[in-house]
């Protein structure tokens, strides 16, 4: 029974070694090439696999690819920092939209680069773009699920500082979600579009924090 067991775990860590070599290599071939020009043979090929094997784990492309980007959005987000138990005063939800915006900004802040880590990062990004740009509907898809998930959780955090007259009462915690995630997301992709750009991004992050502090009523600054 130990030898089947030992056998069975020594199997599973095979397969996990192959199927993360493969991701990586993905990686680095979206990264390199952009996601469309890139294909399931050519990843099996430069990881060293034959196609066979990688059909086996990731039977198309985009099954690989989900699984990356689920990875990178949850990892990237910081949705932890975002988690806010029931009766949260609103300086507690503030503080929470505050930790997140500054862990977000000073993440995408330490990507940038040329090692390899970067070219990581571009594949990443090459594959959020596709989704995005409409490339890949199940991408897509999935970007869209986890962008109402993100949203539904920054609103949340409004919606207490509305309630407590932290921000006007008049403020729609809905669009303040909206503008607020998708300038993140946004200044995330000019980023890696443009690496040399670090320091205006940067600049850009911190008018995001001069904005949020704007909405503040001012009894409450």
């Amino acid at each position: 029974m130990v030898s089947v067991a030992v056998i069975s775990r020594t199997q599973e860590e095979r397969t996990e070694a192959a199927k993360e070599r493969i991701r990586d290599t993905a990686l680095l071939l979206f990264g390199e090439n952009g996601y469309d020009a890139t294909t399931l043979a050519a990843i099996s090929l430069k990881a060293g696999f034959s196609r066979t094997l990688a059909q086996y784990h990731y039977p198309e492309k985009s099954d690989l690819a989900l699984e990356l980007l689920d990875e990178r959005i949850r990892r990237d987000n910081h949705l932890e920092l975002l988690n806010c138990a029931d009766g949260l005063s609103a300086q507690g939800a503030w503080d929470c939209l505050i930790r997140h915006l500054d862990s977000v900004s000073e993440y995408y802040g330490k990507l940038h680069g040329a090692c390899d880590h970067s070219i990581v990062v571009r594949g990443e990004m090459a594959l959020h773009a596709a989704a995005l740009m409409h490339a890949d509907a199940v991408l897509s898809a999935r970007v869209h699920n986890l962008t109402v998930d993100l949203i539904a959780r920054i609103e949340r955090l409004f919606e207490i500082c509305r309630k407590a007259n932290f921000i006007p009462v008049n403020s729609d915690p809905h669009a303040l979600a909206i503008l607020h995630v998708h300038s993140i997301w946004g200044l995330a992709q000019a980023l890696f579009a443009n690496p040399k750009g670090s320091k205006p991004i940067a600049a850009a992050f911190e008018q995001i924090h001069v904005l949020l502090e704007a909405l503040r009523t001012p009894e409450k600054l």
